[in-house]
């Protein structure tokens, strides 16, 4: 779901991007990458204080 609120709101999502949330396992990760992808202007912001 984060990919494809990035495509549908325009944000080009690199590959490196696309790969490290498809890899993601983590439930509650994705719901906060969600949540960021709806705002977000950048992918990058996915993961702006992500360690």
């Amino acid at each position: 779901m984060t990919l494809r609120i990035l495509e549908w709101r325009g944000v080009l999502v690199p590959e490196h991007v696309r790969e490290r949330v498809l890899a993601c396992t983590d439930g509650d990760r994705l719901t906060v990458w969600a949540q960021r992808a709806v705002h977000a202007t950048d992918a990058a912001d996915l993961f702006m204080d992500a360690g």
